[in-house]
């Protein structure tokens, strides 16, 4: 592995342990810690992208840079709905629900791209998205179901 790989999988175990911080800060009611847990996951679309423009330049496979273009654009729509417009798109289906499938595609992209980095890592990093999953039933668990809105 070289500094870009190492790179890459560092910034894709704090991606899954940032969202996971972030959902645990959400359910305590703590806004602030909410906030900066985001600004320092939105944060790392600094590497990612440096990552990104290696690969694109030395020739990585398709499907990699495909994945990364997934990732970043996640972040890019987290970046435009969260903090720039501010728009709260999380309460109805209609808007949630294709943010949610490209949020999951995305997570899938860095998983995949870890595995094809290193084997290990890609159990971390997949360790770290399961514990992003454990979080996410922890942020949900003993919510009163909301009506859902079209």
């Amino acid at each position: 592995m070289d500094v870009y790989d190492w790179l890459f999988v560092l910034c894709a175990v704090a991606f899954n342990l940032l969202i996971a911080g972030i959902f645990v800060a959400q359910k305590k009611g703590r806004q602030e810690l909410t906030r900066t847990l985001g600004i320092a996951w939105l944060s790392l679309a600094i590497p990612l992208s440096i990552v990104f423009v290696r690969d694109l330049i030395v020739g990585r496979e398709a499907w990699i840079m495909i994945c990364f273009v997934f990732i970043l654009f996640y972040m890019l729509v987290e970046l435009l709905l969260d903090y720039v417009f501010k728009v709260a798109f999380r309460e109805r289906n209609i808007t949630h629900i294709p943010y949610i499938l490209l949020e999951y595609i995305a997570l899938y992209g860095l998983v995949r791209i870890s595995f094809a980095t290193d084997r290990t890592w890609g159990w971390i990093v997949s360790i770290a998205f399961w514990i992003l999953m454990a979080s996410l039933i922890y942020l949900y668990w003993g919510r009163k179901r909301s009506p859902s809105k079209a």
